[in-house]
């Protein structure tokens, strides 16, 4: 019944085009998500390959020209032709939130089930880095106090970080994708 009552507020077609841009958006996060979680998964894999690792940082940079494909198609397909930055960041932003979910299951998979000593062998291996630059012994207690995090910790530490890089990304997104109808603004 509310969701009636606010379907009704809105402009002709603007639920429409919100439930659009966040179906859009859910179905290329999938894509996203998915790629960027193999990429996860080679590079936990395969830490000393120079190959993997530049193929992989290739890849990366192709999923930014990827995000940027995805808005334009969604600009073109559903919106006329013309999006607003603020349109596009969210679209882009959502694409991201999504993307970072659908990683977040590689990632925690990886470290609790594929590798369940990853983080304590990557914890050993920061305190023997700590050790060799000269940290005192109060310092080392007081990382060592910390302990190992557990997988859905640095799952949800993943989390964050995508969505925060995300945001940001969308930023310089939108702005390159924003294309506003002046015509239909000025009549």
């Amino acid at each position: 019944m509310e969701n009636e009552n606010l379907t009704q507020q809105m402009p002709d077609g603007q639920a429409n085009k919100d439930n659009n841009a966040l179906n859009f958006a859910a179905n290329k996060g999938l894509i996203l998500g998915l790629a960027m979680g193999v990429i996860y998964l080679l590079e936990a894999f395969f830490p000393q390959a120079k190959l993997v690792r530049t193929i992989c940082s290739l890849a990366e940079i192709g999923l930014l020209f990827l995000v940027y494909h995805f808005v334009r198609t969604f600009r073109q397909e559903q919106m006329g032709g013309y999006i607003r930055f603020g349109k596009a960041w969210t679209l882009s932003f959502w694409i991201y939130a999504f993307a970072a979910l659908i990683a977040a299951v590689f990632q925690f998979v990886h470290m609790q089930f594929l590798q369940p000593n990853y983080l304590s062998d990557l914890f050993n291996q920061l305190m023997l880095s700590f050790e060799q630059a000269g940290l005192t012994s109060e310092q080392m207690d007081m990382f060592l106090d910390m302990g190992t995090p557990t997988a859905i910790q640095v799952t949800f530490t993943y989390i964050f970080v995508y969505i925060m890089g995300g945001a940001f990304l969308s930023l310089i997104m939108a702005a390159i994708c924003r294309k506003e109808d002046y015509l239909a603004n000025n009549q």
